[in-house]
């Protein structure tokens, strides 16, 4: 079992203390999900995620209050910069919308549109934990095949943007980004395949065993580098045409 630093736990209980507090009535629900849940975080990379369910779209004083909790507790724990929250209206956390929406990451919050995905929720549903509120069934629309599939072509969409279209793409030479890149595309056919969600090391497993030998050296590379021990260049055309043989399986098999 990957250990969790004691920090962690203590961030996420002074969160669901704050929350109910800045957001009062118009406060739904907390959710854990991603690395922390499914055994498979590392303390070196992973993110912190969660969802923030609200009834409605933040007030400028809801905003402004939760802006300044964060800045608070930004400044007593090193793991705040970790947290990824999207906060989610109830009655539209499936629904593609371009605002009412707001994420916060990399120490940043902000207010954003949404692409309605399913693929968290999914998430959620394995192997999330509540932190505060009702259980996501409770509001959750079913989540249809259909769904699905678009949301994970969105995904390979959104990889293919930053590896191959985008002239100024400034996660393109990251090297931890391009890792990213290659085991979320082993989680995209995983899912693809299975209809659900696993962490993406677990997804890389499966893709070692299941896909061409051809794939298996940029799959071993990311492996290696999400844990810290690549120090090399995964090769950034490797990536681009393993993008091209994903979006070829997601279009052979809707």
């Amino acid at each position: 079992m990957v250990r969790v630093p004691t920090e962690i736990s203590t961030l996420l209980q002074d969160l669901t203390a704050a929350l109910p507090t800045v957001l009062g009535e118009n406060l739904v629900g907390i959710y854990l999900y991603g690395s922390l849940t499914q055994g498979a975080f590392n303390p070196e990379s992973s993110d912190v995620d969660c969802i923030v369910v609200t009834q409605h779209e933040l007030t400028d004083l809801e905003f402004t209050q939760l802006d300044a909790w964060l800045a608070r507790a930004s400044a007593e724990s090193r793991w705040v910069v970790r947290l990824q929250i999207s906060f989610l209206i109830r009655d539209e956390v499936l629904t593609n919308t371009p605002k009412g929406n707001c994420l916060y990451q990399f120490g940043r919050l902000a207010r954003v549109g949404s692409d309605g995905n399913p693929i968290i929720w999914l998430n959620v549903l394995a192997s999330g934990i509540v932190l505060h509120g009702p259980p996501a069934e409770s509001f959750l629309p079913p989540i249809t095949r259909e769904m699905l599939f678009a949301a994970l072509a969105r995904e390979a969409g959104y990889l293919r943007a930053e590896i191959v279209e985008k002239p100024n793409s400034e996660w393109r030479d990251v090297q931890r980004y391009r890792a990213y890149a290659v085991l979320t595309l082993c989680r995209i056919l995983y899912s693809h395949t299975h209809g659900t969600v696993v962490s993406k090391p677990q997804a890389a497993g499966w893709a070692l065993r299941t896909l061409p030998d051809e794939w298996h050296d940029v799959i071993g590379q990311a492996l290696e580098a999400d844990v810290g021990k690549r120090v090399v260049g995964i090769d950034l055309a490797h990536i681009a045409r393993f993008i091209d043989f994903a979006d070829g399986q997601l279009r052979a098999r809707r």
